[in-house]
């Protein structure tokens, strides 16, 4: 009996979030579609202006999509933050204002530092913003912020 509770917990452990729609492509295009119904019609027009007729919840799973692709094996860090165990708000506030690491905080500041610059590439435009839709998903996914 014990051995099948432990069985059991396993089982429910590993397939209650994909049953949530937790993580993968579809996590993602959620998280989107949610993001995309919040923003402002400026804000909606400057996506647009941006990705053309892809929806924020297609864009959401580009940066998934291209990890295969070994030109792009440097964004690999960029998916997530780890942290110091046992920080509270302030320590946290510290940590993230001295974090240089390539992680998931330092490349939004990047990309949305980068996406306010008017003369930047339509190519370049298109890639940041997809990842920075990504990134806004992953930080809300399990995993994604963590020891």
């Amino acid at each position: 009996m014990k051995l099948f509770k432990k069985l059991l917990a396993l089982v429910l452990f590993f397939y209650l979030p994909f049953t949530s729609m937790a993580w993968g492509v579809l996590g993602h295009r959620i998280v989107g579609q949610i993001a995309e119904s919040y923003l402002t019609p400026k804000a909606k027009q400057v996506i647009k202006e941006i990705l053309g007729n892809e929806s924020i919840a297609m864009a959401s799973n580009w940066a998934d999509f291209i990890k295969s692709d070994t030109a792009y094996n440097y964004l690999t860090p960029r998916h997530y933050i780890d942290l110091p165990d046992s920080l509270n708000y302030l320590q946290l506030k510290g940590y993230l204002s001295r974090d240089t690491a390539a992680d998931a905080y330092t490349e939004m500041i990047f990309l949305i530092k980068q996406l306010k610059n008017k003369d930047l590439a339509k190519e370049k435009q298109v890639m940041y913003l997809r990842f920075l839709i990504h990134l806004v998903g992953d930080i809300h996914q399990p995993m994604h912020v963590s020891r």
